[in-house]
């Protein structure tokens, strides 16, 4: 999967219910991100998340050194 010509790593993302969209990419990372209070969802369902998030949404990775859409950018999802 790509997000905006990015790559996407990663076979799940956490999600707050909201607005914040992070990729797991590593068991690690989904732990860190559900002890914090963040749902683990599988990568097939990030699209349709993203489409029915607030409008604030955005999609980092989990560590916040992969940007893939700030808030109020546009995304474009691709196999």
């Amino acid at each position: 999967m790509k997000i905006n010509s990015k790559p996407v790593t990663g076979t799940s993302f956490a999600y707050d219910g909201c607005h914040k969209i992070y990729i797991c990419e590593n068991t690690q990372d989904e732990q860190d991100a559900q002890k914090t209070g963040y749902t683990i969802h599988p990568i097939s369902e990030l699209e349709n998340t993203y489409e029915n998030s607030c409008d604030l949404r955005f999609i980092h990775n989990w560590t916040l050194d992969k940007d893939y859409v700030s808030q109020l950018e546009p995304a474009l999802f691709q196999e």
